[in-house]
């Protein structure tokens, strides 16, 4: 896995964003977006979360869950 400085991405547009990580299933006007960075073999998953405010990058966080980030 690639190591992914999230501090480079603070203050990034949505369309800078697109361009350097691709689209994935994000919603253009939504202010949250996840990337799913990798899976391993026991199902844990790792994402990199980004909030936009003002339509930029303010918050750049990594989390890991064995199952769907935001299901119970």
């Amino acid at each position: 896995m690639k190591k992914i400085d999230l501090n480079k991405l603070k203050g990034k547009t949505k369309k800078e964003i697109i361009e350097e990580m691709g689209h994935e299933f994000n919603y253009f006007p939504h202010n949250i977006w996840t990337y799913l960075i990798s899976k391993n073999w026991v199902g844990r998953k790792r994402y990199i979360i980004l909030k936009f405010k003002d339509e930029m990058v303010s918050e750049a966080v990594y989390k890991s869950s064995f199952k769907k980030i935001g299901s119970t």
